[in-house]
């Protein structure tokens, strides 16, 4: 397969903009740490502050460890530790009205958003579970609030563009999910397994629509696969989903820093300047599966996500996407 992909480590203007969601363990902490590291300010998106400021803490105590280790090796090093610029805010994807109050309140700090990176995911195959707002769990926080936080997102992406980026970490699992017209969250039935590898594929086939629908407007939309990476998200999870992920964690799996590769690449890799709709597979663009690709389907699982978010949105913010309020149908509670 040859050498794998290089992350790029061209320092980053301090004033370039990074959301990471769940930038506080696994994928996420390595991918903000790495960030943060070339100079970039990065938001930690996450529900819980402790272990967000605990993660912070631990990226300014490894970067100087890692620095001091470089002092070391023959060569002098004449750079000096790196000031990360990370802050916390509080994001918890399962509920809507937090999403919308992170938005509110990233918008009060001023900041200009160039790249965001929608990395947080959750997995509990062992029962149903149902959020306020009365969506399926992994349906509403790995893809329907990312969706969200995008939308109410993109005037700020827009204003910062070129170049400025969304990156879905999605998962080979997306290979085995499905898309039912009638039965999208799969609410009809309780097949666990489904609603991880589903979510996951909605989040490659949003990827697709988006990015037709910003067509021209200087934002890439991109999905990756990390890799099988041994994650909180898997050791918190139980049923067939998790016990399969840990089996092929135990075969392939890789570190949750070789896992931030692929976000990483499609964050940063100025290769990908004005380029929009890849699929990265462990660093490398690749395809996605035949379904995901399917534009029939990509738009149905469209138009149902709008009527999902339909009382969180409004004209203004869906004119960004070219969509009307008044064409969007409420959705069906039958």
């Amino acid at each position: 397969m040859g050498a794998k992909p290089s992350v790029p480590d061209d320092q980053l203007p301090p004033d370039r903009t990074f959301i990471v969601t769940g930038g506080n363990t696994g994928i996420g902490y390595e991918t903000a740490k790495t960030i943060a590291q070339l100079g970039g300010r990065v938001i930690i998106a996450c529900r819980n502050e402790e272990k967000a400021k605990f993660a912070i803490e631990r990226m300014i105590r490894e970067t100087q460890e890692e620095h001091s280790g470089e002092k070391t090796e023959k060569q002098p090093i004449t750079r000096e530790v790196p000031e990360l610029n990370i802050q916390y805010m509080n994001l918890d994807l399962s509920s809507f009205n937090s999403t919308i109050e992170f938005v509110r309140e990233f918008k009060d700090r001023g900041l200009p958003l160039h790249v965001l990176i929608c990395n947080a995911g959750t997995l509990n195959a062992q029962q149903k579970c149902v959020t306020k707002d009365g969506f399926e769990l992994h349906f509403q926080v790995n893809y329907l609030s990312h969706f969200l936080l995008t939308l109410l997102l993109l005037p700020l992406l827009k204003e910062s563009a070129p170049n400025s980026r969304i990156v879905n970490v999605s998962s080979v699992a997306h290979l085995f999910g499905e898309v039912i017209h009638d039965n999208i969250q799969d609410l009809k039935s309780h097949r666990a397994h489904k609603f991880y590898l589903n979510s996951k594929l909605f989040q490659v086939m949003n990827m697709y629509c988006l990015s037709r629908k910003l067509t021209g407007q200087g934002i890439s939309v991109l999905s990756v696969h990390p890799g099988f990476v041994d994650t909180d998200v898997f050791r918190e999870g139980t049923g067939c989903v998790a016990c399969s992920f840990s089996s092929m964690i135990c075969c392939w799996g890789v570190d949750a820093k070789e896992g931030s590769r692929s976000s990483l690449i499609a964050a940063l890799d100025p290769k990908y300047d004005g380029t929009t709709a890849h699929y990265f597979d462990r660093g490398r663009p690749s395809n996605s599966s035949r379904l995901s690709r399917d534009e029939a389907k990509q738009e149905i699982l469209w138009k149902y996500s709008l009527q999902c978010l339909r009382e969180q949105l409004s004209d203004v913010i869906l004119q960004e996407i070219g969509e009307k309020l008044e064409d969007i149908e409420p959705l069906s509670t039958s």
